[in-house]
């Protein structure tokens, strides 16, 4: 039976043309995905980057600050607000993963003393969902919900360790390669050996790659399976993380095969 609309309706939806409401709620949520990705924006970057208009994307995000979802950086621009911690805070509490990795995430980050990260793959990107600041950290871009690259980040190149041999070359195929430094990984063949590389040492490294001055060491958290299903990484100083590189992977490894084998992995 075809749907036909009543006298003053106006004509059907077409599923081309999304309702008013429905397209302002995917510039809403564009606009959210893309400022936890980079921590904080300006106007002026979604505007360039979503192909927004500017006088729209000032309306967008003055409404999304009214009503909580982004605030004012104290530096300039917007970041998330309170009513996006809050919302990510209860989706992240409800996990089992979480749960069990907060007791040995402190534990880390008290032994290496740096900042201890948990993230989850989230399509060619890890997103952070547990952070710890050990005694000695330094503060670093990365915040809950931020986004890295799998290309260059020990996270995703740990994770992408990981996998088994054919799903690896289906994501390199189609992997999108996102330069942060100079040193960043940006073809599939570099990251492919250093994955490899990865594989054998049972850590990654992350040196340079996503940030001045920060390096980074990774490993996979594994399920019963075997599958890697996100990843733990301390990052600080890179003279103080190379210089502390044996004993800091070394725990990285032993918190990611603990928090794996309470997942049900049997090693």
């Amino acid at each position: 039976m075809t749907a036909t609309a009543s006298a003053g309706e106006g004509p059907p939806l077409s599923p081309d043309r999304p309702p008013a409401a429905a397209a302002a709620l995917e510039r809403g949520l564009s606009v959210l995905e893309y400022t936890a990705a980079r921590g904080s924006t300006s106007p002026a970057e979604v505007s360039r980057d979503l192909g927004l208009s500017r006088s729209a994307t000032y309306r967008l995000i003055e409404r999304l600050c009214t009503a909580g979802w982004l605030a004012e950086n104290p530096g300039g621009g917007v970041k998330l607000g309170p009513r996006s911690l809050m919302l990510g805070t209860a989706a992240m509490g409800q996990s089992d993963l979480l749960q069990l990795a907060r007791p040995l995430l402190r534990a880390l980050a008290a032994e290496a003393g740096d900042t201890v990260n948990l993230g989850v793959p989230d399509g060619d990107f890890m997103t952070y969902v547990a952070q710890q600041e050990g005694p000695e950290a330094v503060r670093v871009t990365a915040r809950l919900g931020t986004r890295r690259p799998m290309n260059c980040s020990a996270l995703g190149k740990a994770y992408l360790a990981s996998l088994p041999p054919a799903e690896l070359d289906v994501r390199l195929a189609h992997l999108q390669f996102v330069q942060l430094t100079e040193r960043s990984l940006m073809d599939a063949e570099s990251l492919r050996h250093e994955v490899l590389r990865t594989r054998h040492r049972g850590y990654a490294i992350d040196d340079l790659e996503v940030e001045p001055g920060v390096a980074c060491f990774a490993a996979a958290v594994l399920d019963f399976r075997g599958l890697g299903i996100a990843a733990i990484s301390v990052a600080g100083p890179v003279d103080r993380i190379r210089a502390r590189e044996q004993p800091i992977s070394s725990a990285v490894r032993d918190t990611a095969l603990a928090l794996s084998t309470q997942l049900g992995f049997t090693p």
